[in-house]
């Protein structure tokens, strides 16, 4: 029997507005590909605000969704951000369950099998661990010791929000406790779950590009949102069908069974979402033009 249990978490909707990106096509591909590709006995979706539209009524049939209040604190000290009461939350569930922690808006490419009779497994996140370890993917089994190692250290948490300790637990810490436990983790190279990686030309190469991406040591794709968002909202199968990238060729066989318009909001949003589709390729287009024009200007001055 695997030391991790075959046990999907997610956490979602901490926060009333869901951060400005409510549950949406790139979350339900990401959803149906981890269930495609792991397999899992079970599916747990923690929330404390429940997310609404045609996207999550089609995902709640295929997870078990699990009301939470979030944690405001943790050992006296505040949880002022919603990132860091889901950081919170995610080490919490799988210190009691195990299993497989994943971001919202992380793409599984194969199965993780392979990966169950550890105790901990992360990947890194940059070149070498530059950033650290990031805990958008985690597997652990229950009362993991690095877990809970981990958990323990929030008594020093200090972030109050996006300031100069955003990362410190969720992403350095844990590499800090690899080094100094090494026994009790697998360390995974960033090209397991963190690849490509969020700078803007691999952003482009994932949603700008079919250019092939590289996937042979890949288990899964962080999607990026928070910087990708432009490219990902008020998706429509459509929209995903009509253009050639990595990401829109990811996502079109988890889609397969929709209609063009589905999720299509009424007229007048409709409207709406047009004017921002025009603004936004304006956006990426300049930005596009910027960088040519940048590299441009470095290779005329070598």
């Amino acid at each position: 029997m695997s030391r991790i249990p075959k046990i999907l978490h997610y956490a979602f909707g901490l926060a009333k507005d869901f951060g400005g990106k409510p549950w949406s096509l790139v979350h339900h591909v990401c959803l149906k590909s981890a269930l495609a590709r792991i397999a899992p006995d079970k599916a747990f979706f923690y929330y404390e605000f429940e997310p609404s539209g045609p996207w999550w009524e089609l995902s709640r049939q295929l997870v078990t969704p699990v009301r939470i209040e979030a944690p405001r604190e943790i050992f006296g000290r505040p949880l002022a951000h919603v990132a860091h009461r889901a950081g919170v939350v995610r080490l919490q569930k799988l210190i009691e369950h195990g299993g497989i922690y994943l971001d919202a808006d992380v793409l599984v490419q194969r199965s993780f099998d392979d990966l169950l009779n550890h105790s901990t497994v992360l990947g890194q996140e940059g070149l070498d661990a530059g950033v650290g370890l990031a805990d958008a993917v985690i597997l652990a089994e229950p009362q993991s010791p690095f877990l809970c190692r981990w958990l323990n250290e929030y008594r020093s948490f200090r972030s109050t929000g996006r300031d100069e300790f955003w990362n410190e637990h969720a992403v350095k810490l844990p590499l800090r406790l690899a080094r100094a436990y090494p026994n009790e983790i697998t360390v995974l190279p960033h090209t397991a779950f963190f690849w490509p990686l969020w700078t803007r030309e691999h952003l482009d190469w994932i949603y700008a590009s079919a250019r092939p991406i590289p996937l042979a040591e890949t288990y899964a794709n962080h999607l990026w949102e928070a910087m990708a968002w432009v490219y990902l909202e008020d998706l429509t199968p459509r929209r995903v069908r009509s253009v050639d990238t990595n990401f829109h060729r990811w996502a079109s066989p988890l889609i397969v069974d929709l209609p063009d318009s589905y999720g299509l909001p009424p007229l007048g949003q409709r409207w709406r979402m047009m004017s921002r589709l025009v603004m936004r390729t304006a956006r990426i287009n300049k930005a596009k033009t910027n960088r040519w024009m940048a590299k441009a200007s470095r290779r005329s001055h070598a």
